[in-house]
């Protein structure tokens, strides 16, 4: 129910705060199961931004220190956020939800970066994304987050770019390593490059295949 009520208001809020266009729209396969979401991750917006790409419920792995902050602790027990221990290492209760969740049907978003990086930096990926996907044998959706570099922080320009669907069986590779690259390179590949027209965006780069 909090969930429900949080994506309705951010619907009326966050286009108040952010001039967003979403592109590949037509990429979505909502009432089709279970899939993942991949995305770069460049601000906190990014997880609200996601969530109005679908009117279904989307689960996000999150670090744990969100979910045990006094602060922001009672809230995040309420959402559909799966915590990560980041610090002991130990992920098999994350694991073992993640994967019961894509078993049953559900959505779940990854920022294989693991942390925020700025558009134009790179760091290597988690395996996780891969991991989950093999695993559970669904499709992942590629996501490209934009932000235009502003002085104002009302009303800046960011482009949602979602890509066409990954099946990992399709890749020549069962490396848990490479398979994350792949997945995280065609997000990088999504990524808007050069402002143009009236929106503030330009496409340069193509999709990685």
């Amino acid at each position: 129910m909090l969930y429900k009520v949080l994506t309705f208001v951010a619907k009326i809020i966050i286009p108040i705060l952010l001039n967003v266009k979403f592109i590949g729209r037509e990429n979505i396969a909502e009432d089709e199961g279970p899939f993942i979401i991949s995305s770069n991750h460049i601000s906190c917006y990014d997880p609200i931004l996601l969530s109005l790409l679908l009117e279904r419920k989307m689960y996000f792995l999150a670090k744990m220190e969100l979910c045990d902050h006094w602060l922001t602790n009672g809230l995040f027990k309420k959402l559909p956020v799966i915590p990560v221990d980041r610090q002991s290492g130990i992920v098999i209760r994350p694991v073992r939800k993640t994967l019961r969740l894509l078993k049953e049907g559900e959505i779940v978003g990854v920022f294989p970066e693991g942390t925020r990086v700025p558009n134009g930096e790179k760091v290597m990926p988690k395996k996780g994304v891969a991991f989950f996907a093999v695993k559970s044998e669904v499709p992942v959706l590629p996501v490209a987050i934009t932000l235009c570099e502003d002085k104002y922080w009302f009303r800046r320009k960011a482009v949602i770019n979602i890509g066409s669907p990954i099946e990992v069986s399709s890749f020549e590779t069962n490396d848990y390593k490479e398979l994350a690259h792949d997945i995280m390179q065609q997000s990088r590949d999504l990524i808007i490059q050069q402002p143009e027209d009236e929106f503030g965006f330009r496409k340069e780069s193509t999709q990685h295949s």
